[in-house]
This record gives structure tokens, sequence and C-alpha cells, in this order.
């Protein structure tokens, strides 16, 4: 039998991570280093740390929709979805023009089936962005698991035209 004995040694260190957290350690009141700390955890596939980060940034920094929106993404790596979209709502109310806000919103009503809740963050997001071709495909979708059949087919349209990877 050739199994492999446990070995002791600790855990991999992400000298990212590292490096960040000494930042934070001298800077610990700076939300935007926080965010890039919480990011690194997020990468690194740790939702539990990151949260934990992002908490502490949106306390040092409540008016910044970025810190909800990373706040939801650690949330959404967790799978509290009530929280994501609580933390995607704020991150879009606190910032009515970001586009990618909206389009997270909608995506995290889809994940707990609130269709009529992430049509309207999805029309909101081509309205901001209309540009915005992966928003105008997932519109389509949800309008057609609406049964708008035409307006579906609008978005559908939008999309590819916008991006064709979406033909």
């Amino acid at each position: 039998m050739n199994e492999e004995a446990p070995t002791n040694e600790p855990p991999a260190v992400n000298p990212e991570i590292e490096a960040l957290k000494q930042q934070v350690e001298a800077h610990p009141d700076d939300p935007a280093l926080l965010i890039k700390l919480g990011q690194a955890w997020m990468k690194d596939l740790n939702g539990e740390e990151a949260l934990k980060v992002f908490r502490k940034a949106a306390q040092l920094d409540p008016e910044n929709p970025r810190v909800h929106f990373w706040l939801a993404k650690a949330f959404d790596a967790l799978n509290r979805c009530e929280e994501m979209i609580d933390a995607f709502r704020e991150a879009a109310y606190l910032d009515p023009e970001w586009a990618e806000a909206q389009y997270n919103l909608g995506l995290a009503h889809m994940v707990v089936g609130e269709y009529d809740e992430a049509g309207e963050a999805f029309m909101k997001a081509v309205e901001i962005q209309s540009d915005y071709a992966e928003a105008h495909r997932v519109l389509s979708v949800v309008l057609a698991i609406q049964g708008q059949k035409e307006a579906s087919q609008h978005h559908k349209q939008e999309a590819a035209r916008l991006n064709p990877e979406f033909r």
C-alpha cells in the first residue's frame, strides 16, 4: 500500500493576501485597501474571510456603492441569497447610474425566482447603458419566462447585435 502519510505542513500562504494584510494593518481605516483584500480573499475562494473584510469596509464607508457590491459578491459566494440581494440593492441605490450593479441585482433576483424584480433591474441596466449586451440577453430570458415574447425577441436581437457571440 502506497498511502501518503498526512503532513503537518501549514496551508500554502497566498503572497498577495499576506501583503494586503500587512497594508491593512498599517492602514486599518482604508476602505480601498479592505476592498482589495476582500477581492483577494474572493479569488482565493474564501468567502468567509472576504465577508469579514467587506463588512469592515462597509462600516468605514457605508455610502460607497463598491463596498456593497463586493459585500453582495461575498454573500453570493456563501449562498446567502437574501443578504446578497440586499447588498446589491444598496449598491444600486447608492449609485443609480451604475449599470453593473443593476445587472447583478437582476441576477440575484433570478437566483431566487423573483423574475418581476429581475426584469426591472435588467431593464434599468439597459436604460443606463444601452450597449450592455449581457443585460439585454438576460432580460430577453426573463421576458420569455414571463411570456412577453415580442419584448424578449427585441432584447435577444439587441444582445446579438451588440455581441455576435449571443447569436
